[in-house]
């Protein structure tokens, strides 16, 4: 296995046990900010204190995050005046980060197959071939393993 292909598998693994994580984690409806402030009990003048702005910074940021305009940087300054910390994560919609990877390497793998198959028919030599789903998932299989340089393209 090579250097790129260990280190792919890795980032992966990461992404994967993150996604797992993240299932049991859904945004509370007041935000975080807000959640974590009743959690320890400490109004807004006092992580207004904290902070060294005023009251109502605090409450624009409370709206800044459930409206999702809050920066991270300021999200960080926040949950550090109140003892916390930020975690974020990207991590797939749905299933594992390695369904991402197939289902654009079956796309690619059936435009090549759809157009050969097109070539092929206009000179009449489609006779004989195997299904499509099969091919595109040989092809599939080999891109991947390629790791080209157009895989996203």
């Amino acid at each position: 296995m090579s250097v790129s292909r260990a280190k792919q598998r890795q980032a992966q693994d990461r992404v994967n046990q993150a996604a797992s994580l993240v299932k049991s984690l859904a945004k509370p409806f007041g935000g975080w900010i807000a959640t974590f402030q009743e959690a320890i009990g400490m109004n807004a003048p006092a992580l207004a204190e904290r902070l060294d702005v005023s009251r109502n910074t605090i409450y624009a940021s409370i709206k800044n995050e459930q409206a999702g305009t809050i920066s991270l940087n300021q999200l960080e300054k926040i949950a550090e005046a109140m003892g916390g910390r930020v975690v974020y994560a990207i991590v797939p919609r749905e299933g594992p980060v390695e369904e991402i990877v197939l289902a654009q390497a079956r796309a690619k793998a059936r435009r090549i197959i759809q157009r050969t198959r097109a070539h092929m028919a206009l000179e009449e030599q489609s006779d004989g071939l195997r299904s499509e789903a099969e091919m595109v998932e040989e092809l599939a299989a080999d891109i991947i393993r390629e790791g080209r340089r157009d895989f996203w393209q």
